[in-house]
This record gives structure tokens, C-alpha cells and sequence, in this order.
């Protein structure tokens, strides 16, 4: 297993992994809310953390991804489908 691949494995079992469930939130706030959540991460100097955005019809998944993907302080983004780990 390479070494990307053993630390999400790693943060899949961690169960104590801080996690923000986006999918009750609409979404103008939910990307105040990410964005509030990614602060206080790095503030706190967590490696990892899970992001909920839900199934639905994929808009919040999208809009969230985009900006995950494109975020300066992330390291990687793993999309698992109704949500992501997130490494900063």
C-alpha cells in the first residue's frame, strides 16, 4: 500500500475524525459553514477531518467540491460519494 493510500485508510477508521455534516444546510451556507470549519482545523492543527454534503441531486456535492478542490490550505480531497476526507 503506498503511503497516500494507508493515511485514508487510516482516516476512514478513525472514528474520532472531526466531521461537518453540510447536507442540512442550504447552500449560501453551507460554504460559510466549510469555510468557518476549515479555520478552525488548522487553528486546532488537525491532519484530517470528513465533510457530509449528502446525496440529493448533487448541486451542494458540486459547489463544495469546487471549492475543497481549489482551497489553498487543503493537501487532498478524497471524494467518497455523500461526503469526502479532507487532509490539510
Amino acid at each position: 500500500m503506498n503511503p497516500v493510500d494507508a493515511k485514508l485508510f487510516a482516516a476512514q477508521l478513525d472514528s474520532h475524525l472531526p466531521l461537518l455534516d453540510l447536507h442540512v444546510f442550504p447552500p449560501f451556507e453551507a460554504e460559510y459553514e466549510l469555510e468557518k470549519f476549515l479555520y478552525e482545523q488548522s487553528q486546532n492543527q488537525v491532519s484530517a477531518a470528513r465533510i457530509v454534503y449528502g446525496i440529493g441531486t448533487g448541486k451542494l456535492k458540486e459547489k463544495i467540491l469546487a471549492i475543497l478542490n481549489k482551497h489553498p490550505m487543503l493537501e487532498s480531497v478524497f471524494d467518497e460519494g455523500a461526503s469526502c476526507i479532507i487532509f490539510i
